[in-house]
């Protein structure tokens, strides 16, 4: 049976994968089997991308999720 931080950190690495989005933004609490998001994402799309990589962890069978979308949010410049 999978402990509550062993999910947390599960579900981090999954974020940080998932290349389309910055996991940098987003917090992951762990209450019994529910994840709980928050942070700022870029889009809708991300937003569901984020949900679905937490809903995925294993041992997680409630998420809810208190992202925001915003559009203008932050993203790190290029080296030029």
């Amino acid at each position: 049976k999978p402990v509550p931080t062993d999910i947390k950190k599960r579900i981090v690495e999954a974020l940080q994968r998932a290349a389309h989005f910055d996991a940098e933004r987003i917090t992951v609490e762990i209450d019994g089997h529910k994840a709980i998001l928050r942070g700022t994402v870029r889009s809708y799309a991300e937003l569901k991308d984020a949900e679905r990589a937490v809903r995925n962890a294993p041992g997680i069978t409630e998420v809810e999720s208190h992202l925001t979308v915003d559009p203008n949010v932050y993203t790190p410049a290029h080296d030029y």
